[in-house]
């Protein structure tokens, strides 16, 4: 190929980790046709220690992605990229770290999950009893078209895409070394997109994009549930499909040299079907026969703003903002017919007020922005067991923030990041399970979010150089469940405030052809769960954790 170019990376870290990838990109054509090719391994042990007689060790990493591209291009204004790729990851699957919230930290079933019944030990936050060894299997293939015709001031842009997915998740739910709790998720998905947009680049004050849209997605699910070793199954299937067509319409008015007016609007009509909507259960009474659902409807959203650079180093700006979130079916019902529903279309509407700046010499980027979030007709899921979930509009709630971005360049060897995030956050409206939540704070909403990174770079003798970077950020603490402490107990509903630090080294060689670099992740150890969920039936608290700490190399190079 002409001009060949390209990169190879490589990553070995603790747990048998390592990562590959690289791409290589050149002319087929001299100016006219152009390929890309790229691919990326990723592998490890898993980091769950599986304390059951010989059982592998959960939350593994097995992954590959493959990608290729052709662009073409003329002397017309004509372009077209066309992209292709696969994805495939067969991980051992996650080990959620559960709890019981009965007696003593027991579940339903009398046992303490945290307990290992072979020794009496207590487990530590990264260990677990799965006597289900599980897997996960997740397969993606497609490609997108992109076309694009440049007529000087207007530009004529296609975007067209599909996608072909599989998932599988074999779940050890209750986490004891007994066959009490198993669940299977299954699901094929397609996808098909057509994006069909003009854009102008007009000399006068007002320019647009405008556009079609259409988009279709297909999904045929399993979900399969296995209690007390086959004394209680289920199994449901369904099929969705989903149609969404859109027309939208976003622009902007250059009132004076400073003063610049923006909006758009967009009208989206989805249709939604449900098929053959089952589940069978082996408890006489218990089910759902096979049933259809339909919905059709048609909502506009859009956006209203206002720009105004006070001087060539700062701006201002303010807008308004309405979205939703279309119908949608109960794919959770298991056991009672009347928790298969659709529920209404959720509606958010958005006000953000905010300075963007560039100061001493762009030594310093300034950016403040106050928002405040009005949620209306909130879909929620309301989880009381694993055979009764309900999808409900559960009320409104309204969210206040303050997010402030800094970026410092002290000196040209020396660059600091730093952002700070505030959140005020209450359900106006919820009521769930006949307790009223109003009050409450949204789930997964910490107050205070913060983070910092330097970067260093001090040049060596030769040309080469020496590249030190650090990174922390801090959570305060925030629910996981919209019950708050209503319902269960807070040491499990509430996620304590952590601080994760990263750190890296680094030797740049002479032209930036080669680096190779020493890293740690996670320096503080931080075990805080990321996510969260409780099985009421079972008195079972289902966690996940973060990577624990871990050190490794790297090495890249440019050719």
């Amino acid at each position: 190929m002409f001009g060949t170019e390209g990169y190879a990376a490589a990553e070995l870290g603790d747990n048998a980790y390592y990562r590959l990838d690289g791409a290589v990109n050149g002319e087929l054509v001299p100016g006219r046709l152009a390929v890309r090719l790229a691919a990326n391994l990723a592998s490890s042990d898993g980091f769950v220690e599986n304390r059951f007689p010989g059982g592998r060790d959960k939350s593994s990493i097995d992954k590959v992605a493959l990608r290729g591209s052709l662009r073409y291009a003329n002397d017309s204004g004509f372009d077209a990229t066309f992209r292709l790729f696969h994805t495939r990851s067969s991980p051992d699957a996650i080990g959620p770290i559960t709890y019981g919230f009965g007696p003593g930290g027991t579940n339903a079933f009398g046992a303490d999950p945290r307990i290992d019944p072979a020794t009496g030990e207590r487990l530590s936050s990264r260990e677990g009893v799965y006597d289900r060894q599980g897997r996960i299997r997740v397969r993606g293939d497609g490609g997108y078209l992109t076309i694009n015709q440049d007529f000087g001031a207007l530009t004529l842009t296609s975007i067209t895409s599909y996608l072909d997915g599989y998932f599988l998740n074999e779940v050890d739910g209750d986490g004891t070394g007994a066959p009490l709790l198993h669940l299977d998720f299954i699901a094929d998905v397609r996808e098909y997109g057509q994006d069909l947009r003009i854009a102008t680049d007009l000399e006068g004050p007002v320019n647009f994009i405008a556009g079609l849209y259409y988009f279709r997605d297909e999904l045929d699910s399993i979900f399969r549930i296995l209690q007390f070793g086959g004394g209680f199954t289920a199994d449901q299937t369904f099929r969705q499909v989903r149609d969404s067509y859109a027309a939208y319409v976003d622009g902007t008015y250059a009132a004076t040299a400073d003063l610049t007016l923006y909006g758009g609007l967009r009208l989206t009509k989805e249709k939604g079907r449900l098929d053959d909507f089952q589940s069978i259960i082996n408890i006489p009474g218990l089910g759902i026969p096979s049933t259809d659902l339909r919905y059709d409807e048609t909502e506009p959203s859009g956006r209203l703003g206002v720009r105004y650079a006070f001087n060539a180093d700062l701006m201002g700006y303010a807008q308004y903002a309405r979205g939703y979130r279309s119908s949608g079916f109960n794919g959770g019902a298991v056991a009672f017919p009347g928790d298969l529903n659709i529920v209404r279309p959720e509606f958010l509407d958005a006000w953000e007020a905010g300075l963007k700046s560039e100061l001493f010499d762009r030594r310093l980027l300034l950016n403040v922005a106050a928002f405040h979030y009005r949620f209306t007709d909130q879909q929620f899921i309301n989880s009381i067991s694993l055979t009764e979930t309900q999808l409900v509009n559960a009320g409104s709630s309204r969210l206040n923030g303050l997010e402030i971005e800094v970026t410092a360049r002290p000196t040209s060897r020396l660059n600091l990041n730093a952002g700070l995030g505030l959140l005020d956050t209450k359900y106006t409206e919820l009521e769930l399970s006949g307790l009223d939540l109003s009050g409450n704070e949204l789930l997964e909403s910490p107050k205070v979010s913060f983070n910092l990174s330097a970067d260093y770079t001090a040049p060596l003798s030769g040309g080469g150089s020496l590249r030190l970077h650090a990174d922390m950020v801090y959570k305060s603490e925030q629910y996981f469940s919209a019950f708050n402490a209503d319902k269960f107990p807070e040491s499990l509903q509430q996620a304590d405030a952590f601080t994760e630090v990263n750190a890296r080294i680094a030797y740049r060689s002479p032209g930036d052809r080669f680096e190779v670099g020493l890293w740690g992740k996670n320096l503080t150890d931080n075990d805080v769960p990321t996510g969260a969920g409780t099985d009421q039936g079972t008195l079972t608290f289902f966690t996940t954790v973060p990577y624990p700490r871990r050190y490794g190399v790297d090495i890249s190079a440019k050719f």
